[in-house]
């Protein structure tokens, strides 16, 4: 993977009165994830990376040269495709790509070659001459998407949650050199291709983890409801191996564990052993701000590791 720095901030402020600043350097050919919903800093992040907002304080750079995001040299180099993408009424899918090739610099005579390759990328074939306002959600901001990939851009900021389909098309990307920055609000939207998750609570950034790290924190962070039939006992319920902070909820009983695959084998277990059957199970991922507390739990006071703990030589 070629290690140029594609985007990188400069004591930057996303919002004042924020901790300490943000000092991020995106690489060619990765993707970070921005793991934040509307009550943190993570969306208006994804924004001010975009060049959509100004920063309350700091730069943005951007290629190796280091070019201001927000400068005219900056054009085409970041695209952005928001939550809810708008269109204009009345066109067709087909048209707005084509409006979209031509404000992209593409010539004419080739804009029906890529929009057929494009729409076949992004399996869009079939809604070409359907009006965009009038699809479903799912396939606007895919048809969204395919106009932010018209220009070729270096780095893509997309603002989520985004269709599943995305995530293989967004590893295309990186794979061939382009960057991925994608703001998403639950752990339930990650795509597997991640490198780094960047955690937000409502003023900054508080910790940038590898895909490895955070499901290793999700195992253990692993919230399950179980309820059984007949009720059992609670002292039975914390006997169940591998069960942290077992509490009473409403028809049963609520507690962290290490494992899923461990979890449901000992529930099943504990309910034949004890003639019961398992009238219901749930399982919850942890919640932003538990992730954000248990990486920082215990972290001394100072910078976060923004570069987790690499030396990236910049």
């Amino acid at each position: 993977m070629d290690s140029s720095v594609l985007l990188r901030t400069d004591e930057l402020r996303v919002r004042t009165g924020s901790r300490e600043p943000l000092d991020l350097a995106v690489l060619s050919g990765s993707m970070l994830v921005i793991l934040g919903d509307d009550t943190t800093v993570g969306p208006d992040l994804a924004r001010v990376l975009a060049g959509k907002i100004p920063p309350a304080s700091g730069r943005i750079l951007l290629e190796d040269v280091g070019i201001e995001q927000g400068s005219s040299e900056a054009r085409g180099i970041v695209e952005y495709v928001p939550g809810s993408p708008s269109f204009p009424s009345g066109i067709t899918l087909r048209e707005h790509l084509s409006i979209a090739a031509a404000a992209a610099g593409h010539r004419r005579k080739r804009t029906g070659e890529i929009l057929a390759q494009l729409m076949s990328w992004c399996s869009l074939e079939e809604y070409a001459g359907f009006r965009v306002t009038e699809l479903p959600e799912e396939t606007r901001y895919m048809a969204a998407f395919a106009a932010a990939c018209l220009p070729v851009p270096g780095i893509l900021v997309l603002q989520g949650p985004f269709p599943g389909e995305i995530h293989p098309l967004l590893e295309d990307l990186c794979q061939g050199g382009a960057s991925v920055i994608a703001c998403l609000p639950g752990l339930e939207y990650m795509p597997q291709s991640a490198d780094r998750i960047a955690l937000c609570d409502a003023r900054d950034v508080r910790r940038i983890v590898r895909f490895g790290e955070l499901s290793e924190a999700c195992s253990s962070l692993m919230r399950l409801q179980v309820k059984f039939f007949p009720a059992l006992p609670r002292a039975v319920m914390e006997s169940l191996p591998g069960a942290r902070h077992v509490v009473a909820v409403q028809g049963g009983y609520e507690f962290l564990h290490g494992g899923l695959s461990a979890a449901v084998t000992n529930l099943v277990n504990l309910a034949r052993a004890n003639s019961r059957q398992i009238a219901g199970l749930e399982v919850r991922s942890p919640r932003i701000s538990e992730l954000v507390e248990h990486f920082t739990a215990e972290e001394e006071t100072g910078e976060a590791d923004l570069f987790c703990g690499e030396d990236l030589d910049i």
